[in-house]
């Protein structure tokens, strides 16, 4: 199908769309070509001066059911690969029609793109004219086209000493001097290529993230007196009622409080599944509406919603470089001192330039130099695209190393969804068993722990209704205090409400020994200092939870440890079926801490996962913390790693892909050392020419990057003809 076109008699012409910023531009859109998966389309708007087409790639991408993006802004042309379903062809189609003016960014005079192939056309062209040029004119042209090269190994030198753009430079000079420009141009020919085959590559390994780093929309729909109205972004606060129709992205974290929809959180959890929303259910940032509609009672606006700190913190993990990736940058730094000292030895021995040239353009520093960050930002991707945010090249290095994996049993090696079993009054004439859940209920909404939620869960499905109560006081990792009519109420552990607070439940040892027996969390709950009740609650262990746990074996770990505040039948019994090391049970929270401790004194490289407030200080001190996906804030901002998707076996993935990466950059590196050593060889007994040693040299480093994006799995992702 061709030439459909989008636009309207009413098209506006560039010069207009400049001075009207909040135009639409769409209606320049022209269906080019189109087949199953993929269209081409022209749009007038790439032909404005300093359009920052990455931004506008990324931009697409974000569209559910976009696969890949090309744009050739010299053409005015954009190519979107997609799954193929008419959803996703009229979303990619909306989305072109819609997008405006201030959507878009421009760079400042004199940036660049990307990778640009015009000069190496220009190059290629003055290589098939040389010939029938006037040998006068194809030298001044030859040494033009080589100048760049040679200012930039002599800027190189003067701010950065001896590096690989000063080799690069003495091998063109060389054939240059000599008089053999047409070998120099081509030579410069197959550097330019290398260099920008390699670039290409290493900016597709960043894609995946930069995805992640869009930013928030101009607009946003809220209710206002009964109706929807359209309002600029940074205007929606706290409280508002934010309206998003099937086709919307969530603007903010909030709480459904109409409406129902399906929901794909794809680009959070890495789950592709929809999930149903309805009334007080939570909702994220940078979530799809795929059908129906909501209305979001918004709780995190602008930078605090969830993607928002999501790409702070990927923004700040990019900046970060592994002791993998400093030590392969330090020591291909040094090899450019080898390729040196060798080619001054070629010219001594052979005194023949053209060898001395060869050498210069084999050299060990490309491809060491890249692999390692083109592993680590690759691997990264991939994690991302699997629910798991890694806070950094340094963690993945970590968690290569980690041994001994410890967890907090409760939300993690169990679902964390609690649910209330029994609720047993220790003072029926004052606090029924109705009254009492309420009581809680209303206390524990403040928390966000699995605990708290499942109380009021409880309380929500039997209707107990809401009891008033003063301001609430957490006591981390034992309980909650309030006060309610004068009276100060604690609800937690039982060595918050006996040790620390002096209130003995000892005349209720039955109930409290029956439900222990069942194996239930209790929970204990005082008023004015008397005990008035026990809420039992239970956590079944997570589907995948043993297949976890055999998959860390596999990957080297050699020790499990459980950490629990529960009784230990129940604890060892959980530990005995996961087939752990170890179970710590009846734990207080500042154990855990003093564990992990004991744990690094026995030389052990400690991976925590946890999710409670409780369980910050411990993300804080091991190797490297993971947190849930329903973990507490603290606990997030602790953690080195947070899953985005509520699945344990995302521990397993992130410690695969870990291993995986240190192995891509030790295996490249040795790969680069043996080929490169032949290719020195060869270049220094006059085997290979200049062109040759610079095709071959070229090659392997761009074939080492893509197999380093390979085996990271990111090249699945990357359009074959986006490499070339």
């Amino acid at each position: 199908m061709t030439g459909l076109r989008l636009e309207d008699s009413g098209t506006m012409a560039d010069a207009d769309l400049d001075s009207c910023p909040d135009a639409e531009t769409g209606s320049g859109v022209v269906i080019a070509h189109e087949i199953p998966g993929r269209l081409r389309a022209k749009l007038t708007l790439l032909a404005k001066p300093r359009l920052d087409t990455d931004h506008l790639s990324r931009l697409l991408r974000t569209t559910p059911g976009v696969t890949s993006v090309r744009i050739n802004a010299h053409a005015r042309s954009v190519t979107v690969n997609h799954d193929g379903t008419s959803a996703a062809r009229s979303r990619i189609l909306e989305r072109l029609s819609n997008l405006r003016h201030r959507q878009l960014r421009f760079r400042r005079p004199g940036d660049q793109n990307g990778p640009s192939v015009l000069p190496l056309a220009g190059r290629a062209a003055l290589i098939a004219a040389m010939p029938f040029l006037p040998p006068v004119f194809a030298k001044v042209l030859g040494t033009a086209a080589l100048s760049p090269r040679i200012f930039r190994g002599l800027r190189s030198l003067v701010t950065d000493g001896v590096t690989v753009e000063l080799l690069d430079a003495l091998a063109v000079s060389i054939g240059a001097l000599h008089g053999q420009f047409p070998t120099a141009v081509t030579t410069d020919l197959m550097m330019g290529s290398g260099e920008f085959l390699e670039e290409t590559t290493v900016r597709h390994s960043d894609d995946r993230l930069e995805d992640l780093l869009m930013p928030h929309p101009e607009t946003a729909w809220i209710e206002r007196n009964g109706e929807a109205v359209e309002v600029p972004f940074a205007t929606v606060k706290k409280g508002d009622i934010v309206i998003v129709n099937a086709g919307g992205l969530v603007p903010v974290d909030g709480v459904v409080r109409g409406g129902a929809a399906q929901v794909n959180q794809a680009s959070i959890t890495g789950e592709s599944v929809p999930v149903g929303k309805s009334p007080d259910d939570s909702i994220i940032a940078g979530s799809y509406i795929e059908n129906g509609y909501v209305k979001i009672e918004a709780r995190q606006v602008g930078d605090q919603t969830t993607t928002a700190r999501i790409a702070a913190l990927i923004r700040e993990s990019l900046e970060e470089r592994s002791d993998a990736e400093r030590l392969a940058r330090q020591h291909a730094d040094k090899q450019v001192y080898v390729t040196l000292g060798l080619g001054l030895g070629t010219l001594l021995l052979t005194r023949d330039p053209r060898r001395v040239s060869s050498v210069f353009l084999v050299d060990y520093a490309c491809p060491i130099k890249l692999s390692a960050p083109v592993a680590v930002r690759a691997t990264m991707s991939e994690a991302a695209s699997r629910g798991i945010l890694i806070k950094g090249g340094p963690i993945i290095e970590k968690l290569a190393e980690v041994d001994t994996f410890v967890f907090d049993k409760t939300g993690t090696l169990t679902h964390g969804s609690l649910s209330v079993t029994d609720v047993v009054p220790l003072a029926p004439r004052t606090w029924s068993a109705e009254r009492l859940l309420a009581l809680a209920a209303s206390v524990e909404e403040h928390s966000q722990h699995p605990v708290a939620r499942a109380i009021v869960d409880e309380a929500r499905s039997r209707g107990t209704g809401h009891i008033p109560h003063g301001d609430i006081t957490f006591d981390v990792g034992r309980g909650l205090r309030a006060t309610v009519a004068g009276d100060e109420v604690l609800i937690g552990s039982r060595h918050f409400l006996e040790d620390l607070e002096g209130i003995d439940f000892s005349a209720h040892a039955e109930p409290v020994e029956r439900l222990v027996n069942k194996g239930e969390m209790l929970l204990y709950v005082a008023v004015g200092g008397e005990p008035v009740g026990l809420l039992g609650l239970r956590d079944e262990l997570r589907t995948d939870a043993r297949e976890t746990a055999n998959r860390l074996r596999e990957s080297g770990a050699t020790s499990l440890v459980m950490l629990t505040g529960d009784r230990r039948v129940r604890s060892e019994a959980f530990g005995s079926a996961l087939g752990f090391d170890k179970v710590h049970a009846e734990l207080r929270p500042e154990d855990k801490v003093r564990i992990l401790k004991e744990l690094e004194r026995e030389g052990r490289k400690i991976a925590f996962i946890g999710d409670g407030v409780n369980d910050a200080p411990a993300l804080a001190a091991a190797s490297v913390g993971f947190s849930m996906s329903q973990s507490a804030d603290i606990a997030q901002a602790a953690a080195d790693i947070t899953l985005l998707d509520d699945r344990i076996s995302a521990i397993a993935d992130a410690r695969q892909m870990s291993a995986q990466a240190m192995r891509i950059i030790s295996n490249n590196t040795t790969a680069a050392i043996g080929i490169n050593t032949g290719l020195f060889i060869a270049a220094s007994a006059g085997v290979l020419s200049p062109v040759a040693a610079a095709v071959l040299h070229n090659g392997s480093t761009i074939g080492l990057l893509i197999s380093a994006l390979s085996r990271a799995g990111l090249a699945k992702r990357m359009p074959a003809a986006s490499l070339g």
